[in-house]
């Protein structure tokens, strides 16, 4: 029974998380977002951790959420517009590249160096 209902609310979560990224209005990701923080909540309850599924609901689904949507409401955010010169596919190359270059440096600094 656990693991049915582990999976029902594993995949909410899932599909909470990639409406929130494809969600083009910014009220309605942030709903979504609301889904799979209340989703995370029962999936802490499964695992036995009470307080923490508790305070998921109440903190983030709850306060935060509630002040995201107000921000949201308030800036009178609307549906997000492409112009003529705007590539989805560019911005994708681009954020991979500095992903790439993020972690070669990350790598590099964080390697120990040689004591001389």
């Amino acid at each position: 029974m656990y693991l049915v209902i582990f999976f029902i609310f594993g995949a909410l979560c899932i599909g909470g998380a990639l409406n929130l990224l494809l969600q083009r209005h910014p009220i309605n990701s942030a709903l979504s977002l609301i889904v799979v923080m209340t989703s995370l909540a029962v999936l802490y309850l499964l695992l036995g951790a009470e307080f923490l599924a508790a305070a998921q609901v109440i903190v983030y689904s709850g306060a935060i959420m509630v002040l995201f949507t107000f921000v949201i409401m308030l800036l009178n955010a609307g549906e997000e517009e492409r112009t003529r010169g705007s590539s989805r596919r560019l911005s994708g190359r681009l954020s991979w590249r500095r992903r790439i270059a993020w972690s070669a440096h990350m790598h590099l600094s964080l390697r120990p160096h040689a004591a001389g």
